[in-house]
């Protein structure tokens, strides 16, 4: 299966990931991540995210997404979270409609390219770790959280991507995925 791990800042999206890997030997992360695309370039991200900058880490996921080969992958992050950002952004002004309908349209075409997501949604339990790729605004933090959800409904209307959300403590989250995984 080719899965991506989704949500917010400082959900435990990276943790997760790490406990995948352990609870499912088979699988492999990509060696190259949005975060390496942010240090090369030293991009703005989250509030301060620009169009130029959304665009370099939105191409570069999608090119991910369409050129990884290996059959048991998971993503840390993908297309879905660059649109969210991206969003975020338009809301507020700092990114045109253009864009943000463009965008739109390249995430439905890669997750074509994904068996399933892995939602983790903000969690009271999961400290807050400002730093150049988590914002500590509690505030935004939300309203991402919720632009994720409200996504989310229209992928699961529009798209044939599983959707798995998961929550609670690390062996919780762990459990819910095999459950998930199991079934298919």
């Amino acid at each position: 299966m080719r899965i991506a791990v989704i949500g917010p800042q400082n959900t435990g999206k990276s943790t997760f990931i790490r406990d995948f890997l352990v609870a499912f030997p088979k699988y492999r992360t990509s060696k190259e991540t949005y975060r390496d695309i942010v240090r090369g370039g030293e991009l703005a991200i989250n509030q301060n995210a620009t169009e130029e900058n959304q665009r370099l880490i939105r191409d570069f996921l999608a090119r991910q997404a369409k050129e990884n080969k290996i059959e048991n992958i998971i993503f840390d992050r993908c297309i879905v979270d660059n649109y969210i950002y991206t969003l975020a952004q338009t809301e507020k002004g700092a990114i045109s409609q253009k864009f943000l309908k463009e965008s739109e349209a390249v995430m439905y075409e890669t997750l074509k390219f994904f068996d399933a997501l892995i939602f983790i949604p903000t969690a009271t339990s999961v400290s807050l770790v400002k730093n150049k790729f988590r914002d500590t605004d509690t505030i935004f933090i939300d309203q991402i959280n919720t632009f994720f959800i409200e996504t989310l409904f229209q992928i699961a209307k529009h798209s044939q991507v599983k959707i798995i959300i998961v929550s609670g403590t690390r062996k919780i989250r762990i459990d819910k995925v095999k459950k998930e995984l199991v079934a298919n």
